[in-house]
């Protein structure tokens, strides 16, 4: 990585954590949709970042949305999870062998019916551990259920619309 991806890495990582924070933090459907933006950051890291810096990042990133969430910890643990299992996801998703290093994580890159999956699959594994995590086992079963479905839908689909409408921008440039 050169130092130009990495500026470009902490500039989105500043701009997804302060819209998650101050903007979309207040988006809400009737208290069980809730719209975790953050995470198209740690997804979308290149494959080419070593693992162990990249599950650093992950936890920093969760970490920094627990302050403002008061959530101790969830967020991070969450974060972590899914920076653990995401070359295993992206190995299901592109099973040829030796292509994880050449994926470049993007609409464009994985083409946009694997990009949608693919977070899809790794909003659902973020939101079914945060909530149950943060529910505190599986008593509220279908309350909780219910907050994953409609918060992996809502947050699925306005991480890509974010991906979409911010490479627009790039390529205007």
């Amino acid at each position: 990585m050169n130092s130009q991806s990495i500026i470009k890495i902490a500039l989105s990582t500043l701009l997804y954590v302060f819209l998650q924070v101050f903007i979309v933090r207040n988006l809400v459907f009737f208290n069980v949709a809730f719209c975790f933006v953050y995470l198209s950051v740690i997804l979308t890291i290149p494959m080419l970042m070593r693992t162990s810096l990249y599950m650093v990042m992950a936890f920093l990133i969760g970490l920094f949305v627990d302050a403002f969430y008061d959530t101790v910890g969830i967020h991070a643990s969450a974060c972590v999870l899914i920076a653990s299992i995401r070359n295993y996801i992206i190995k299901l998703l592109f099973p040829t062998k030796g292509l994880e290093n050449e994926v470049v994580i993007s609409v464009e890159g994985m083409g946009a019916e694997r990009f949608i999956r693919y977070i899809f699959i790794m909003t659902f594994i973020h939101h079914t551990f945060l909530f149950f995590l943060e529910a505190g086992g599986a008593q509220f079963f279908l309350t909780t259920s219910l907050k994953v479905v409609a918060s992996v839908l809502f947050s699925s689909i306005v991480i890509f619309l974010f991906q979409v409408y911010f490479k627009g921008l790039q390529n205007l440039q």
